[in-house]
């Protein structure tokens, strides 16, 4: 099966429930993190095509700007230069004003499409705003990037490397390897492990004041980014990063495994994987390079601050245990809750971790 039939088949799989009237569009916006306004279009699209129509399709109108001429462009570039701010959403707003009275009525969109087409001017202009950043644990940016290798798994996979940097020196903070598809949710419960593992080294909570998520496939909707912040004070934005290191750094690692996997036709395990990538990412920051452990997560202070990345479904309690993703979870611990519905939250990266919750109060960490 080509990449194309699989992306199809995994975005009728998201709508399914939807299209057999089992779920709301809101509820599967909850629970995989993609928009509402994506979803709606994806279901329209399969009702009037079918599977052809969750194809992934290049937009006609891409590097053209149909209702906006020259004249419109240089003041857009004029605005933007005169503003003290890298994010597109907030550019927008500070712009489209002043557009309507020159009568350049322009979506957001097309806005988006302008800036990163003006000339590198955009990209110009995120660097030196970042490059304004010199504390450490300010502005992370997580990069999910695809390696270009075979790696046995429930089956054979292409796996994919999520890095989180710390933007004020680029340090990698935290990487995972990830044989299973990733979704918003599996950013959120990696960045999570994140600042989790730099609370701990730290012995103190470290927060940053926001996170900038570079993944092709994954975007945080607006209603999950805006709960985050509500109970975090975490900004988290889509972003996609033009940093030269940080894509030489990524060109390098690609080569670098195939270098080390050279042989195309091998399968090669997880592990073996790892094995070379830990001492690769974190050569010059060992600190970071640890696990965290079980009994690491349940006794951190800092854990519960961040509940609110983890994806959430829930369960009944039966013989003290339920069953999870295949998995009965069986603990004495349990036993208090018998018969009652559970609220479960999970990193979808690491699904034999458990957070239990009951009444809106956490009860406890459980595992396999």
């Amino acid at each position: 099966m080509n990449s194309l039939d699989e992306l199809k088949i995994k975005r009728f799989k998201i709508i399914e429930p939807f299209l057999k009237k089992e779920k709301k569009l809101k509820d599967i916006e909850n629970e995989t993190g993609i928009s509402y306004a994506t979803l709606k279009r994806w279901t329209k699209s399969y009702k009037e095509n079918g599977l052809f129509g969750l194809e992934k399709k290049e937009r006609e109108d891409k590097n053209s700007f149909k209702v906006i001429d020259q004249e419109g462009i240089s003041i857009i570039k004029d605005l933007c230069s005169k503003e003290n701010e890298s994010n597109i959403s907030k550019l927008y707003e500070s712009c489209k004003n002043t557009l309507k009275e020159k009568d350049y009525n322009i979506s957001y969109p097309t806005f988006y499409r302008i800036l990163n087409n003006l000339d590198g001017f955009f990209k110009k202009s995120v660097s030196f705003h970042l490059n304004k950043i010199k504390k450490s644990n300010e502005i992370f940016s997580v990069i999910e990037m695809p390696i270009s290798i075979f790696v046995q798994s429930t089956k054979v996979v292409v796996p994919s490397v999520l890095l989180l940097f710390d933007l004020s020196d680029l340090k990698i903070i935290h990487y995972s390897l990830n044989t299973d598809p990733t979704n918003i949710y599996s950013i959120l419960g990696f960045i999570k492990e994140a600042l989790l593992k730099l609370s701990i080294l730290e012995n103190k909570l470290i927060k940053p004041k926001e996170i900038l998520i570079d993944s092709e496939n994954n975007t945080i909707s607006k209603s999950i980014s805006k709960e985050i912040f509500n109970k975090t004070n975490i900004k988290i934005s889509n972003y996609t990063s033009y940093d030269e290191e940080i894509k030489k750094f990524a060109t390098l690692l690609n080569e670098d495994l195939n270098k080390n996997f050279f042989d195309k036709d091998k399968i090669f395990l997880k592990k073996d994987v790892e094995d070379f990538l830990n001492p690769y990412i974190y050569l010059d920051n060992q600190d970071y390079n640890f696990e965290l452990e079980f009994n690491l997560i349940k006794n951190c202070e800092f854990s519960k601050e961040f509940d609110v990345l983890l994806q959430s479904t829930t369960r009944k309690i039966s013989a003290s245990s339920f069953r999870f993703k295949n998995i009965i979870f069986k603990s004495n611990i349990l036993k208090s809750l018998e018969g009652q519905e559970v609220e479960l939250k999970f990193n979808p990266l690491d699904q034999k971790k458990i957070y239990i919750f009951f009444k809106n109060q956490f009860y406890d960490l459980i595992t396999t």
